[in-house]
């Protein structure tokens, strides 16, 4: 098992096998590694994931990008099942249609769909296209194929707060969990016009949540809380991730980055790289050792 300088376990990764979409969310941090035609083969994912099991790892979420353009998606999957308790992937669903039951049949354990709108304008508005009806056919397919959801929501301020509500309804309908983003930046971005335009404070937000709550849960990965609601559909859990100036958050994280052009990424808002391209299987344990203690908490300055 391994851990950082700070005590913290490092159980699972975050890897990002594109780094192309076909979705244009203007807040997109594409996992911090910005635009790349570069894509790992599966023979590289392998060697990753075996690696990575010897030193406890366990859990694997699949990203990009957009994972499901990947041809080989299916067959990744099942490969990372072999080595991984659980596999879960991040995705606007689009491709889910056509293979969610592929790639439940295949080991996949969970999804995370995102939906930052219920209304057609606001969803091309925020994402550059026009498929609202399609992620709303995925998020029926996931639970077709039995797959556990969550929907991935970025809170932006002026443009769909007040479809809260709105969503929180849409999740209990879904049997789905609701996840409550923070638009988030690193400490130079705290000052961009973007930031200061959409970004949006979710405290007072999850202080109404705790109010109706009936019961509350904590996320292991980054202490999140997860509050069930009662709906006029029937239960829904609300998740919050508010991870700006959030030393508590920062030091519940377990995960290390895997980036598509072949590096370990030890935090989003880090702009080092330890690149393994080319490393055989010895070598590649060494580095991720070294990506181990090299992790640090990004907003550390109340510890």
């Amino acid at each position: 098992m391994l851990k950082d300088r700070y005590g913290r376990v490092l159980n699972s990764l975050r890897v990002q096998l594109n780094a192309s979409c076909n979705f244009n969310c203007f807040f997109c941090h594409r996992e911090g590694v910005g635009q790349s035609r570069e894509e790992p083969s599966i023979e590289e994912l392998e060697k990753i994931a075996r690696v990575a099991s010897k030193y406890g790892i366990s859990k694997v979420k699949l990203t990009g990008g957009e994972p499901m353009l990947r041809n080989d998606i299916v067959e990744i999957v099942k490969m990372f099942k072999r080595y991984m308790q659980e596999v879960s992937m991040t995705t606007n669903g689009t491709g889910l249609p056509r293979l969610a039951k592929e790639l439940k049949k295949a080991g996949l354990d969970r999804v995370n769909i995102s939906l930052h709108a219920l209304k057609g304008d606001l969803f091309k508005q925020i994402t550059g296209v026009n498929f609202l009806d399609n992620v709303v056919d995925a998020i029926d397919a996931a639970r077709e194929a039995g797959l556990p959801l969550k929907i991935d929501f970025v809170v932006l301020k002026g443009i769909n707060v007040d479809q809260i509500p709105a969503m929180i309804e849409f999740a209990a309908s879904k049997n789905a969990t609701l996840q409550l983003i923070e638009y988030e930046t690193d400490r130079e971005g705290e000052k961009s016009y973007d930031y200061i335009k959409y970004h949006q404070d979710l405290e007072p937000i999850e202080k109404e949540i705790a109010n109706r709550a009936i019961s509350v849960e904590r996320n292991e990965l980054h202490n999140r809380p997860r509050y069930t609601v009662s709906t006029s559909k029937g239960l829904a859990k609300v998740e919050f991730v508010m991870p700006m100036r959030n030393p508590d958050f920062c030091m519940h994280c377990t995960r290390l980055r895997v980036t598509a052009d072949g590096s370990f990424k030890t935090c989003l808002w880090k702009e080092a790289h330890i690149s393994f391209k080319d490393a055989d299987e010895e070598k590649l344990g060494a580095l991720l050792e070294q990506a181990s203690l090299e992790r640090e908490p990004y907003w550390k300055e109340q510890i």
